[in-house]
């Protein structure tokens, strides 16, 4: 089966501003219910969307419809949740963050890899959050943890082939 990106790509690839407005639905998490935009049970006005988009929102209101025709991705984006990422928020809670850019993050193991080694080290993993490589050039992992992150553990981590370089906050 095709990934969601590829369907999207062919589906809107004669309508170029559609296409820029469900990748920027995809990318925060926004579902299409109803006719409507939402961010989880917060309804989004079209308009903020369409300024986001730079298209007029009559566009928007056009990619919304054409999602609600196709079962398949109306299925997709009406269970869509959008979700707290803690990493820029991290050292102002007194969490540590680390940030791990993997040669290819459709690589398998790279998750347990860094959950090992924070485990190793005593390190609580409060947040982990990675980058959709489908959606995402140069995708990465955001783990935050518990408290801040000793500097040795970075090189631990980088002794993984799959993972091209770490750094943390």
């Amino acid at each position: 089966m095709a990934n969601i990106r590829e369907i999207i790509e062919e589906k809107f690839s004669k309508f170029p501003s559609q296409k820029t407005v469900i990748l920027k639905l995809m990318e925060y998490g926004l579902k299409i219910k109803n006719g409507k935009i939402y961010c989880n049970d917060i309804e989004q006005d079209m308009s903020s969307v369409a300024d986001s988009c730079r298209v007029d929102a009559r566009v928007v209101k056009s990619a919304v419809e054409n999602i609600e025709r196709d079962p398949h991705l109306s299925r997709i984006f009406s269970k869509l949740k959008s979700t707290l990422h803690l990493g820029l928020v991290a050292p102002e809670l007194g969490f540590g963050e680390i940030v791990v850019e993997p040669f290819d993050a459709k690589d398998s193991g790279i998750i347990y890899w860094v959950a090992e080694t924070m485990w190793r080290n005593g390190i609580s993993i409060r947040q982990a959050i990675g980058d959709d490589p489908d959606f995402t050039d140069n995708a990465k992992l955001y783990v935050i943890t518990d408290s801040p992150i000793p500097p040795n553990v970075i090189p631990e981590i980088k002794k993984s082939e799959k993972i091209k370089g770490v750094t943390i906050y």
